[in-house]
């Protein structure tokens, strides 16, 4: 798929375009997993996806459909039923999966989302899908970028994006968005044309949501023209920031980042997009500090009196040759696992007991200089040595057996194609694999 047409037309698609455009683009043999809650949007993109592998030879191409049941509504479940009873109707393989369990009183929007991409991923990797498909649309783009806006950016989030049109979960699968270019008005009438109906969620037009009520806003604005190129600014910056990484950074240990002098006399947009990543790799962090943050370190580095500064957790120690950044030793929360489990510590490490007895895992505060080249200021070492993790048997007479590997918050559990050349980079200066590639090819 090429990059102009997910990534955002300059005018809408129709439905049944952006689906056979999405299956052109497609890597084959393939399995496609559609996510479908039965509204509008999920119910054309099945259908368009559906209509266009009937009518074109697409032999190497399988679909198959998931409902999730976030258990949020008691009308969820006889709704997940009608969506399998229209794949029913199509001959096509669905399933439904339900969110178990005790829900958060506060940030429910965001732990479903991670509940849904956890439960599809799940099944994908069940049924040996190759890509899951989202009828996110150009409605929600707009909607997205409207609270983005209004919220004031990332320090990073110079390229005004808004929803990628390809997105890594977990290191596992890749979530594709063909409808991107494609208006809801535009689905309807597709879908009323072939005579099929979509059900209406409720939550839709609840204001306690900030999606509802940015809806409502927009719904009485002017008509907002599909921005063309959406993510191409984001792309092309994330591609200069590698550069950047590559001729000033290097990462000692998995541990501590050593940035010369001379990178910081670079673009100000690379820099702020490239510091703010590596800040929230090594504290641990999804997303990186705000601008205002991100600006004081700046003002710091610039200023070029040697010192220290901590943000987001992660100390800014400025030497006369270079810029180090470590993890704060402080407020790191101790990590406990039972035999066979598994668990990300502090957000920076993978780590699986493999022994018979439950584990702690806390930071070191330990002296591993060792490790280390001797050429590196030893106050700095000391500093990244004593954040690192210490592994304790809790029972004495048992040793710990540990697999452990880096864990970068920012990009192993939600990575976009936007990101995907600079995490790629990062990734393998931690001593793990690059990232999946996207299941497409470019036309």
């Amino acid at each position: 798929m090429s990059d102009v047409a997910v990534t955002a037309a300059a005018t809408a698609l129709a439905p049944e375009a952006a689906a056979a455009e999405f299956l052109r683009s497609l890597v084959k043999p393939a399995h496609i997993l559609v996510a479908i809650s039965g509204g509008s949007d999920s119910t054309g993109l099945l259908i368009a996806l559906a209509e266009q592998l009937d009518s074109s030879f697409h032999s190497k191409v399988t679909l198959s459909s998931v409902t999730i049941d976030h258990d949020l509504r008691a009308g969820a479940a006889d709704e997940a039923l009608k969506v399998a009873a229209l794949c029913a109707q199509r001959g096509i393989a669905h399933f439904t999966r339900r969110w178990e369990g005790d829900k958060p009183k506060s940030g429910i929007m965001a732990a479903a989302r991670e509940a849904r991409y956890e439960l599809m991923a799940n099944l994908a990797g069940e049924i040996s899908a190759d890509v899951i498909v989202t009828a996110h649309t150009a409605d929600d783009q707009r909607e997205t970028l409207a609270m983005r806006s209004a919220r004031g950016g990332k320090a990073k989030d110079e390229g005004g994006t808004g929803i990628a049109d390809a997105m890594l979960f977990d290191r596992r699968i890749w979530i594709v968005r063909p409808f991107l270019s494609c208006t809801r008005a535009d689905i309807r009438a597709y879908l009323e044309e072939y005579g099929v109906s979509w059900l209406e969620d409720p939550s839709n037009e609840d204001t306690r949501y900030e999606r509802v009520r940015t809806r409502m806003h927009l719904a009485v604005q002017p008509p907002l023209a599909l921005a063309a190129n959406i993510g191409a600014k984001r792309t092309a910056l994330a591609e200069r920031a590698t550069t950047w990484l590559d001729e000033h950074v290097t990462v000692h240990a998995e541990a501590l980042c050593d940035i010369r002098r001379a990178a910081f006399s670079a673009d100000p947009a690379v820099i702020a997009y490239a510091l703010s990543y590596l800040t929230a790799v090594f504290g641990g962090g999804a997303y990186g500090p705000g601008r205002k943050q991100m600006e004081r370190v700046r003002d710091f580095v610039n200023a070029g009196i040697p010192g220290r500064r901590t943000v987001g957790g992660v100390v800014f120690d400025l030497r006369r040759e270079a810029l180090f950044l470590m993890r704060e030793s402080r407020n790191i929360e101790p990590l406990v696992l039972a035999p066979g489990a598994a668990g990300v510590w502090d957000g920076r490490f993978d780590v699986i007991n493999q022994g018979s007895a439950p584990i702690s895992v806390k930071a070191s505060g330990m002296d591993g200089a060792q490790v280390f080249s001797p050429n590196l200021p030893r106050g700095a070492v000391q500093r990244a040595c004593a954040a690192m993790p210490l592994f304790v048997s809790n029972d004495a007479g048992v040793a710990p057996i540990v697999a452990v590997a880096p864990y970068l918050a920012p990009f192993d559990r939600f990575l976009t194609r936007f990101d995907l050349m600079f995490a790629d980079r990062l990734s393998v200066s931690f001593g793990r694999q690059a990232y999946m590639r996207p299941p497409l090819s470019v036309l």
